[in-house]
């Protein structure tokens, strides 16, 4: 026989569940309980503004390795091979398999950083390889089109083609197949998603701050500097008349970071986290990055709470390099 006071505990859960379920907090990811439904879309039905997808007619390890392939053989400036899945498993998260290459291209970016610095930001392209809940492989990346709404680039038009002919290629060798889903751009806006603070100190100051922030947070790891101005020196050229600097700082931001590309996968396409530090034609030191919420939007992430915290790592990251 039940009495009252032992449906007490099933009444209090029951009012848990109502409670939890009209927050918006992720109390899953909260709590600490890794899960893998998250808001990726499948490979073949993906519609992310301003990302290009290709099904993969292969396996993840096959299409990766053609892909690595595919890169190599263009013997480019300097690349950046990134398994976000291991990344992950060592700060304590499990994803599934996901890998990123960034490839640095001087002939394809000197023209777009010349003409909008602030391009430095998406550059590197980023070529992205990931699977699904289904086991469906796919190749991603921004497209052309996507940095074009995103910057002023309307006097680089003939490097900005090349750049999408290239992509699409590469994507190509590595699936086996052409680009299947094009995201649309027209809800991208110029400088939409972006934060750009300006620097109390030097070019160099600014990057040594930066980098030192990162070095002394144990729970960063700093991946990679893409010297743009260095790449255009490459192919004897300037990204201004000045030759002024600019340099990409890319880490890896541990969980903070597992734990946004646990709630969608595609945005690994702009991770791992990047920052920015370029000085204009005036002298002007600038410090940008692109905002986790914007990338939260686009993307559709369900992961609330690793969005907030890697926007105060991100935002502390940047004060630190311009205070």
């Amino acid at each position: 026989m039940h009495t009252t006071r032992d449906r007490y505990p099933l009444i209090g859960l029951m009012m848990l569940v109502i409670l939890l379920g009209g927050c918006k907090i992720d109390w899953l990811d909260a709590l600490g309980i890794h899960k893998h439904n998250d808001n990726t879309a499948r490979v073949g039905n993906t519609n992310v503004p301003g990302l290009d997808v290709a099904v993969s007619d292969y396996g993840f390890a096959q299409t990766y390795a053609n892909l690595e392939q595919a890169i190599g053989r263009n013997n480019y400036y300097r690349t950046l091979k990134t398994d976000l899945q291991s990344e992950a498993g060592n700060a304590g998260r499990s994803i599934r398999p996901i890998r990123v290459i960034l490839y640095q291209d001087p002939g394809r970016m000197t023209p777009l950083i010349a003409a909008d610095r602030r391009a430095g930001l998406d550059l590197p392209p980023a070529m992205l390889v990931y699977q699904d809940s289904r086991n469906n492989v796919g190749v991603a990346y921004n497209s052309s089109d996507y940095l074009a709404a995103r910057y002023d680039l309307a006097t680089a038009r003939d490097a900005l083609d090349g750049l999408g002919r290239d992509e699409a290629t590469l994507a190509n060798d590595a699936s086996g197949q052409d680009i299947s889903r094009t995201g649309s751009v027209s809800s991208i806006r110029q400088g939409e998603g972006r934060v750009d603070r300006t620097s109390g100190h030097n070019f160099d100051t600014t990057l040594a701050n930066l980098i030192n922030a990162i070095k002394n947070n144990s729970n960063l790891q700093l991946l990679q500097q893409f010297d743009h101005r260095a790449a255009a020196h490459s192919i004897g050229s300037m990204l201004d008349a000045n030759d002024d600097p600019s340099t990409l700082v890319v880490f890896d931001a541990g969980a903070e970071q597992a734990r946004v590309i646990a709630g969608g996968q595609t945005v690994a396409v702009d991770l791992p986290a990047r920052i920015l530090v370029s000085q204009g034609t005036d002298g002007t030191v600038h410090v940008s990055y692109s905002q986790p919420s914007y990338l939260e939007t686009r993307h559709n992430v369900a992961a609330a709470n690793a969005i907030s915290d890697f926007d105060g790592t991100l935002r502390s990251l940047v004060g630190k390099a311009v205070n």
